[in-house]
């Protein structure tokens, strides 16, 4: 039976014209066929090169091989291959290669023409991933300048046509249909009483997932399930619960995720005539094809991984997919026949997700791309993105890089940053393995390296790195207790059993040597020599060497005896409880990681001891000592302290005696700006001043008086509190005498006689006059004590009328003008009549 995709054949392998480039955009449902049978039919079309097929993930790129392989008769690594880390299977004979992102972006590093390569398809361009980002982008480029007969191809069953059409320019579009049966949608929102869990918190994910499952199992035509859970713990807890119910006791229960032995692997997604429950992250959303499913459970959940350029956390998250991602989620189940699709969501939560999931390039840490780009000859801001990375993101990159001595000032690859990029590590471990030859102990920071790369050599718990049993409070860092675990499960041949017994997870540590055997392999082709791992004789030259490659972000315990801690950027966190700096003076995170559950925690791990004697000795150049003050909330005092620095971060302080005085004075002034002190004298009188000085300003320019800003009144407050370092000695202090040194005594006597406190009536009568800023001055009387006052009176040698506040006899005002004429000849008497009779003692008629 053929494929929906070989419909499209003829235009597929159909020649270009001379002025075009050889660019195919492919659009192609679940079930078309365009994953195996695409690089099939350009390979029988006789493509002399060959062709790579670039997966975003390993469990694809082997199992399609597989399948490939398989259609055309031969056995993989023969005609058909793949290349993913730690495993491939590749001959000179082979013509149809699958690999990864990560390894296709490597090889266009090592091999920049792409020689020996006439094809290269990006399946499943969807996901977004950095590296197809990049990879598609050179391939282009490279089209462009020099190998204008390089096909490329992207296709995806989920694609934004629009905008990857134009970023091509020109290609050919096709479309294929698909091959696939109908699949009954049904939505169920979650419990009342679990709605208040939001989409980050998955508690109970389980109990859910395996009672939708074993409603589905009582349906003949259920055929094998597939349930979609964002990540390993929570699919353990589901194999766990199907296991041990009696409703599942004919089908064979399958995890599925990338860490998984590729022999587990194999076994969930290989045909079986034993109906199965394969229990899988997002690596079986797309491209694999598992025969037989035909119920799909759908938690609507991936966790996924983010970087805050903000913070410079890495954030880990368990977050709603996409809509595209739940329609590709579903089609699993109409593969083979119809099927069902349970969306353990409401239909109306499902109209307000992402149409499509956000790039990568969106959400990644970008220092190792930044890196590598500029080692290819590109700038990261100038490079033919797709989708651009955030500047915020750029600039954390490149100060991460200027840190590491990898870029000069002028963002230019410097020699250490040619070193670091001829080492394809994130830039903090290849600076590490540098600092590893500089300081004498290559051996050990390779291992640290390698370590770090994969799971971990420890079984996970929640906020930890390991087992106590194996970090000791002596070590120079976590990552001894790793090697004492490493050389534990090497002795047990790395057998799940043994090491999980000691809490040691086997496949981490068997992850570890296949890296650790990479990592020797890069070193040495800088030709540097290996010795024999010795934690113990070269702990402080360890610690010197993380020193060079995390110096940014050493930390210190907020107290002896207290896991909370605090970076020397600002960064605040808990540091691991098994961890051996927890009694140290100092330490340096390698991960900081920030998990959401029930609470959002940042966690500092897999930490380094430091003390300030190492730091004197290997780092004294960087290191200054200077002194600050701060304002003590409880004693509302200024106190002084005393900060150690390093390349001008804070690593610690403490009380450093006498604060300076102008800094006292400063930071009390600020307290009190803040509005968290309060003068008593700063009253109604000081306010009313600056209201007479600010509109005598306005009024008479040709005083020439000085303004009083926002600035000027920080200035004032600072002179306020001059010689003080406490609240105490301020707080009662007067204001007034200050504000007046603003001004000399010619100005004093201007202000006193055109903005006066008070005015004379021709009656006889003195008024005060109120002020107020953007507001006209008034006076207030009684209108009997008007009697004989004609006209409004006025200030500033007559350029400004006052107004009027015309009280009644309970002193309320009842008219404001500035036009006492008028009120005489109209107002007085409405006023007489509306008020005589309510208060008849009061004089109403005016006498001559």
């Amino acid at each position: 039976m053929k494929l929906p995709v070989e419909e499209i054949r003829e235009a597929l392998v159909a020649p270009f014209t001379a002025d075009a480039y050889p660019r195919i955009l492919l659009k192609a449902p679940t079930g078309s066929g365009k994953s195996t049978m695409v690089p099939l039919m350009l390979e029988e079309a006789g493509e002399q090169g060959m062709i790579v097929v670039v997966q975003p993930r390993r469990i694809a790129a082997r199992m399609l091989a597989s399948r490939v392989a398989y259609l055309s008769g031969s056995a993989v690594g023969g005609k058909v291959g793949y290349v993913v880390r730690f495993d491939h299977k590749q001959t000179e004979q082979t013509k149809i290669v699958f690999v990864t992102d990560g390894i296709f972006q490597n090889w266009c590093e090592k091999n920049k023409q792409l020689d020996g390569i006439s094809c290269v398809i990006f399946d499943e361009f969807h996901e977004r991933r950095v590296a197809g980002d990049v990879t598609l982008a050179k391939c282009l480029d490279l089209q462009e300048k020099n190998r204008k007969d390089l096909k490329v191809v992207v296709m995806s069953a989920t694609l934004e046509m629009e905008n990857l059409a134009a970023f091509l320019g020109d290609c050919r579009e096709l479309e294929a249909g698909g091959r696939s049966y109908p699949v009954e949608i049904e939505y169920q929102a979650a419990p009342q009483a679990t709605r208040g869990f939001q989409q980050n918190n998955r508690e109970g994910i389980w109990d859910r997932c395996v009672t939708a499952a074993k409603k589905a199992v009582e349906s003949p035509e259920a055929g094998h399930l597939l349930i979609f859970l964002p990540g390993v713990y929570e699919i353990k807890k589901t194999v766990s619960l199907l296991e041990s119910m009696g409703a599942f006791k004919d089908y064979t229960i399958c995890p599925l995720y990338s860490a998984l032995p590729p022999k587990l692997q194999d076994q969930a997604v290989s045909p079986s005539e034993t109906p199965k429950i394969i229990v899988s992250t997002n690596v079986a959303e797309t491209s694999l094809t598992i025969d037989g499913v035909r119920t799909v459970i759908d938690a609507g959940l991936a966790r996924v991984s983010e970087f805050d350029s903000n913070r410079g956390i890495e954030t880990l998250l368990v977050k709603n997919i996409s809509q595209a991602a739940a329609d590709q989620r579903a089609g699993r189940a109409g593969r083979t026949a119809p099927g069902k699709c349970l969306r353990l969501w409401s239909q109306n939560s499902h109209r307000h997700r992402a149409a499509f999931e956000l790039p990568e390039i969106r959400r990644a840490d970008i220092a190792e791309l930044s890196l590598r780009l500029r080692a290819s000859g590109y700038s990261i801001r100038e490079f033919r993105w797709l989708d651009k990375p955030e500047e915020a993101a750029i600039e954390k990159a490149v100060s991460t890089l200027k840190f590491l001595g990898a870029f000069d000032d002028e963002e230019r690859l410097t020699d250490v940053g040619e070193k670091m990029a001829a080492v394809p590590l994130p830039p903090r471990f290849s600076r590490l393995i540098l600092a590893g030859e500089e300081e004498g102990c290559l051996a050990e920071v390779c291992f640290i390296a390698a370590a770090i790369q994969g799971e971990g050599i420890f079984t996970k718990r929640r906020g930890t790195v390991g087992r106590s049993d194996f970090i000791y409070e002596e070590d120079c860092c976590d990552f001894v207790g790793e090697w004492r675990a490493f050389e534990a499960a090497q002795q047990f041949d790395f057998q799940p059993q043994r090491c999980g017994q000691m809490g040691i997870l086997a496949r981490g540590a068997r992850e570890c040597e296949m890296a650790l055997r990479q990592i020797h392999e890069y070193v040495e082709k800088l030709g540097y020599d290996l010795k024999r791992i010795r934690f113990e004789k070269r702990g402080s030259e360890v610690v010197a060497a993380a020193v060079k490659a995390f110096g940014d972000r050493i930390g210190k315990r907020h107290s002896q005896n207290s896991l909370a801690s605090k970076l020397s950027d600002g960064r605040r966190g808990m540091l691991d409880k098994d961890t051996c700096a927890k009694k140290a003076d100092l330490f340096i995170p390698t991960e900081i990681t920030e998990i959401d559950g029930k609470d959002v925690v940042v966690y500092f791990n897999r930490c380094f001891s430091v003390s300030v004697e190492l730091l004197e000795e290997h780092f004294s150049d960087c290191l200054s000592v200077t002194h600050a003050v701060e304002f003590d909330k409880i004693s509302r005092k200024v106190v002084g302290k005393k900060l150690t620095l390093m390349n001008g971060l804070k690593l610690f302080e403490e009380e450093g005696g006498t604060p300076d005085p102008d800094q006292a004075s400063a930071l009390l002034a600020e307290h009190v700006a803040s509005g968290e002190l309060v003068l008593k004298e700063w009253n109604q009188g000081v306010e009313t001043w600056i209201a007479r000085l600010l509109g005598l300003r306005d009024w008479m320019p040709e005083l020439e008086l000085p303004d009083f800003s926002e600035e000027d009144r920080a200035i004032a407050l600072e002179q306020v509190c001059q010689g003080a370092s406490s609240y105490k000695e301020i707080k009662n202090k007067p204001v007034l005498p200050a504000l007046k040194t603003w001004l000399s005594a010619a100005q004093h006597a201007a202000l006193d006689a055109f903005a006066p406190v008070e005015v004379s009536l021709v009656n006889g009568r003195k008024a005060r006059v109120y002020y107020a800023k953007d507001k006209t001055p008034w006076i207030a009387l009684r209108a009997q004590h008007l009697f004989g006052v004609k006209e409004t009176p006025v200030i500033a040698n007559g350029k400004v009328k006052l107004n009027v506040h015309i009280c009644a006899p309970n002193n309320r005002p009842w008219q404001i003008t500035d036009d006492l004429p008028n009120f005489w000849a109209n107002g007085f008497e409405q006023m007489r009549k509306d008020l005589s009779g309510r208060y008849p003692k009061h004089q109403w008629v005016i006498e001559e």
